[in-house]
């Protein structure tokens, strides 16, 4: 998809022309056979402008200094997401549908946002995380209103709620057109942040 790829080239070149170049972490593009078994295995069906990122790049490496594509979020490869999502349809499974209501009693939702008031839904992909649990989705079974595969924010620490973007190309879109908060955390490490984007 010519519009992924757009979006795609603005944001990596911002986040280089920021001096946070993620190159040397992407790796090289999915499998398209790994893709489909994801599919298969979830039942969810990934949005076009998700299979166009993942034939870009299938997420990118574990290095703790290495730049984030993603404010404070890993871009998750298939295989890691994949296994993030299992995690989670392990607790729907333990919790049942009375255990899962008693989480999502804590959960709200940002005012206006079309996603549903739920601790974890099945239609939700992992996109990234943010290495405490907390996830960017990318959401398949949107409330009325939303859009399917848009990103929102889910996970133990956020009980709220929030659409970050209609879909992956326009949150990449968003953050090319953001000014990144850049700081120095000490020990020669510069890091970055977007934080109305996570």
């Amino acid at each position: 998809m010519d519009d992924l790829n757009a979006a795609w080239t603005s944001w990596t070149a911002t986040l280089t022309a920021a001096g946070f170049d993620p190159a040397p972490e992407l790796r090289p593009p999915a499998d398209p056979a790994e893709l489909a078994q994801a599919q298969s295995r979830t039942g969810i069906r990934f949005p076009a402008d998700l299979l166009a990122l993942y034939a870009l790049a299938d997420g990118q490496g574990r290095s703790p200094r290495a730049p984030q594509v993603f404010p404070q979020y890993r871009f998750l490869p298939v295989a890691d997401a994949a296994v993030v999502w299992g995690g989670w349809d392990d607790l729907l499974r333990a919790e049942g549908p009375d255990g899962m209501a008693d989480h999502a009693e804590h959960i709200t939702v940002r005012p206006g946002d079309p996603v549903r008031k739920e601790y974890w839904l099945p239609g939700w992909w992992p996109l990234a995380e943010d290495g405490g649990g907390n996830v960017l989705v990318v959401d398949t079974d949107p409330a009325e209103g939303g859009t399917t595969g848009q990103i929102v924010v889910a996970g133990p620490d956020e009980d709220q709620r929030r659409v970050l973007a209609p879909g992956v190309t326009a949150y990449l879109r968003l953050l090319a057109a953001t000014d990144l908060e850049v700081e120095d955390v000490g020990d020669g490490v510069v890091w970055w942040d977007a934080p109305a984007l996570r």
